[in-house]
């Protein structure tokens, strides 16, 4: 009886590290470039850019409906900003598309980014805040440049 309580501990806690490690696989292949060019996918960078400022935080299983996340983090600076909802595109894309090949992706209608936002006072768009900027260094998270020029619309549209 010890023997199988032991194995149900084993599963147990095995499940509970699987469970916290989030949804940061991708379905196919069509974010592979990001992965080659960051070496981890866009949802592992936007999990770690969110853990910055809440140490808990895993992606989950995103919505199928545009924004799939939102930023409602208590301490909001590692999400309430364009950066970050790029990530969170990107993210989406690679939980939910699992179209192989070279095919157009989920984009988002207009007024996303502001539903994404629903929770921030003050958003930073093409940049995050210094403090923000030196932990990503501190802690080594690979931002590439595109993520800080235009990528999403003056609307809140991405694509």
């Amino acid at each position: 009886m010890q023997g199988l309580a032991w194995v149900a501990f084993l599963l147990f806690y095995h499940a509970g590290a699987v469970l916290a490690a989030g949804n940061t696989t991708c379905l196919s292949g069509q974010l592979d470039w990001y992965t080659t060019a960051v070496g981890e996918t866009p949802c592992m960078t936007y999990q770690r850019l969110r853990q910055i400022c809440n140490n808990t935080y895993v992606v989950g299983n995103f919505s199928a409906n545009t924004p799939g996340d939102r930023c409602d983090d208590q301490v909001s600076d590692c999400c309430c900003n364009s950066v970050a909802f790029s990530l969170s595109m990107l993210c989406m894309n690679c939980q939910e598309d699992a179209d192989p090949g070279d095919v157009a992706g989920i984009d988002a209608v207009s007024g996303t980014y502001t539903t994404y936002l629903a929770s921030c006072g003050t958003s930073t768009n093409y940049s995050l805040p210094a403090s923000i900027q030196q932990a990503v260094c501190n802690k080594n998270i690979k931002l590439d440049n595109f993520l800080y020029n235009r990528t999403y619309w003056p609307d809140g549209s991405w694509y």
